[in-house]
């Protein structure tokens, strides 16, 4: 208040489940929250028992939890210790992401929650399409080891999963860019500028200028219309 656009996300304390469920049931009915907040860096990997009553809350509530780069569960970004410089971090975020991502996934998350969207932002996107092929691929040999999930991996990304466009993969070849959009799902991502960031994309210059109309629309505002209940 008292600007009606402008909606807030629900912060939650996730490492205290209990916790979280409250925050999330006390904001559920006020339409001024659009989702529920965490970060992609947790304690435990977020597919694990833990962490599953903030999504069961998140799923009654009907709002998406929205996963924001960043965070600090206590281990370093890199798989063999902790990185000189803050562009390594950076680019950890990424990998963050497709952790995130297959946790909740091969967890079966998903599929205890079918209802459950999950909004990845400001972690990019173009490694989603090759994430939900090489899932795929391994879980084809290895889907004995996972009998609780009922659909193959892709199909849960393509289901429950949502990105955001900042920071825009800018491909020297714009058709490229295209490609990985098309891959992702063009009813799957969402604008996201990023202001008053310094490096902030632009609406009216971000997007791929060949990209069609109505995808454009699609990007920058059907699909959270969709997503978010908005009027």
């Amino acid at each position: 208040e008292p600007e009606p656009r402008l909606k807030g996300s629900i912060v939650i304390p996730f490492e205290d489940a209990d916790a979280a469920v409250k925050e999330i049931e006390r904001y559920a009915a006020d339409p001024h929250f659009a989702q529920i907040l965490m970060l992609n860096r947790t304690a435990e990997p977020p597919g694990q028992k833990r962490y599953w009553k903030v999504y069961e809350a998140a799923a009654a509530a009907g709002r998406p939890v929205g996963v924001h780069a960043f965070g600090f569960g206590g281990y370093p970004v890199s798989g063999a210790g902790w990185p000189s410089y803050y562009i390594e971090d950076m680019v950890g975020h990424a990998q963050s992401s497709q952790a995130f991502v297959t946790s909740m996934v091969i967890e079966g998350v998903f599929e205890a929650f079918p209802d459950l969207k999950l909004v990845m932002v400001e972690g990019g996107f173009a490694w989603l399409p090759s994430l939900a092929w090489r899932l795929d691929k391994i879980w084809k040999t290895l889907k004995t080891e996972t009998p609780h999930l009922k659909m193959s991996p892709s199909e849960y990304i393509h289901r429950n999963v949502y990105v955001t466009t900042q920071p825009m993969e800018e491909t020297e070849k714009p058709e490229h860019l295209l490609q990985v959009m098309d891959g992702v799902g063009w009813d799957r991502i969402m604008f996201a500028t990023d202001y008053p960031h310094w490096d902030f994309d632009d609406p009216r210059t971000a997007l791929p200028a060949t990209l069609p109309p109505e995808r454009r629309r699609m990007i920058l505002s059907e699909n959270a219309r969709q997503l978010y209940r908005l009027a």
